[in-house]
């Protein structure tokens, strides 16, 4: 082993040993977690992207039925 090998060793920090520091960590718990929101607002919109794209005007279809069923939701909710 050449003495630059031995010194790159003896400086290398925790980062080069395998173990990422917390911060990144940290980063990638709340991209798993954006992941996870995208995924979920995506599984929302599956039925109408499948009517839209089946069949003919689909796209109108599909629009006003996610209108009429967010109406429905929201006076659900307003109810007391």
């Amino acid at each position: 082993m050449s003495a630059s090998e031995s010194s790159a060793t003896f400086n290398a920090g925790p980062e080069s040993a395998g173990s990422r520091p917390t911060s990144c960590r940290n980063q990638s718990r709340k991209l798993s977690a954006y992941t996870a929101v995208v995924v979920a607002k995506l599984r929302e919109f599956a039925p109408y992207a499948a009517l839209e794209l089946v069949m003919p005007g689909g796209s109108l279809m599909a629009l006003g039925l996610w209108l009429y069923r967010r109406q429905k939701r929201a006076s659900l909710l307003a109810a007391p």
